[in-house]
């Protein structure tokens, strides 16, 4: 090896270049690598150091189930230095690295490493610093992996379940259909509550079915027709004093939407029960469920106000995350995700609002260029 003068100046107050190394060895030259180019293959003999004048580098770890997968572990990039934990440790090394981009690689041995080291011990500083980064962020990844991996085995677990409900359902609810139908015909005048009992049965197939599509990651295409707002606020307006019954709740509707509008009614209504049934349970005593209807620029806005506490500040960023739930006993946190992706099968957004003056709004909005 031929040794030059190192320079004079402390590592702290220099940027690491090829031109900092070749200050220890003039004939260290750049290495290139094409994009997707492995540079480090995981096992191999740890015998170098990389710096990284150019392009940037995966840091990757082959799955056991298969070898040919890697899971991502960093991306480093131009001044950084990679390859060391395996000439510290003199073991082989634990992962592979990869060029995401056309890369230039500086090779330095481990004798010259150790020499550039005891020259500026600043860079062992440096180098630890580096490290704790990495781990730090590692265990940050670590943690979100698990969190995903446990959100995802519960929603394995519940779309096997919704299966089975389905199909154990099936029987009963045919069942309970053809008899509401039966009864209408041997009771003239009945229509009224068989058609409900009918719709009502078929509610609870279509919420089963809900779950399992978002369960298994299934996006249904919604039936788009034209729409009467104010029959179907009427509707919703109707079904919604039955439940709130007994309870000092004003419902109240605003439409200001005067022309046909245009949305699967069927699932927008489901969104519309739901948001509802928060409000009236978020409220504890009395207060106001308000429903107010607009269009603008070629957008339907449908909020559902309440005058209640209002979703807790500690969860308002994550309400349309899975399993998210606080203050309901019996709360899946499946509601508002299943909401949104409804929505959102419209094209749609389903957007969470607090109010300065408490309680909460939530806005529906539906373009009007799906027709």
């Amino acid at each position: 090896m031929n040794q030059a003068k190192s320079p004079s100046e402390p590592l702290g107050k220099r940027k690491l270049s090829a031109q900092f190394f070749k200050g220890f060895d003039k004939d260290i030259k750049p290495i290139t690598y094409t994009k997707g180019e492995q540079i480090i293959g995981e096992n191999e003999a740890a015998e170098s150091v990389y710096f990284i004048c150019k392009g940037k580098v995966e840091i990757s770890k082959g799955l056991k189930q298969d070898e040919s997968q890697h899971a991502q572990l960093s991306v480093l990039e131009e001044g950084e230095i990679f390859g060391e934990m395996g000439i510290i440790t003199e073991e082989p090394r634990s992962a592979s690295v990869f060029a995401l981009d056309d890369t230039e690689l500086i090779r330095i041995s481990k004798d010259l490493f150790i020499q550039i080291a005891t020259t500026y011990p600043e860079i062992l500083f440096d180098l630890t610093r580096t490290l704790s980064g990495r781990l730090r962020d590692t265990n940050e990844r670590f943690v979100a992996l698990m969190d995903e991996m446990i959100d995802k085995n519960r929603l394995m677990a519940i779309g096997m379940a919704a299966s089975k409900i389905i199909h154990d359902i099936k029987t009963p609810l045919t069942v309970i259909v053809l008899t509401a139908q039966l009864i209408e015909n041997l009771f003239p005048g009945t229509e009224e509550f068989s058609q409900s009992i009918v719709k009502q049965a078929r509610l609870i197939d279509q919420l089963v079915r809900e779950i399992l599509d978002f369960a298994k990651g299934v996006d249904s295409t919604p039936l788009i027709q034209k729409v009467n707002l104010s029959e179907f606020l009427d509707e919703l307006r109707e079904m919604n004093q039955a439940t709130l019954k007994g309870r000092k709740i004003e419902f109240v509707v605003e439409n200001k939407v005067t022309e046909d509008v245009y949305f699967d009614a069927t699932k927008i209504r489901r969104v519309l029960m739901n948001l509802i049934k928060n409000s009236s349970e978020a409220i504890q005593t009395d207060g106001e469920i308000k429903i107010l209807a607009t269009t603008s620029s070629g957008w339907l806005q449908i909020s559902v106000i309440d005058d209640g506490p209002g979703v807790p500040p500690a969860i308002r960023d994550k309400i349309f995350q899975p399993f998210v739930s606080e203050g309901k006993e019996n709360g899946t946190g499946l509601g508002l995700p299943i909401c949104r992706k409804l929505v959102q099968e419209h094209s749609g957004r389903l957007e969470y609002i607090p109010l300065t003056s408490g309680g909460s709004r939530f806005d529906i909005r539906i373009p009007q260029t799906i027709k």
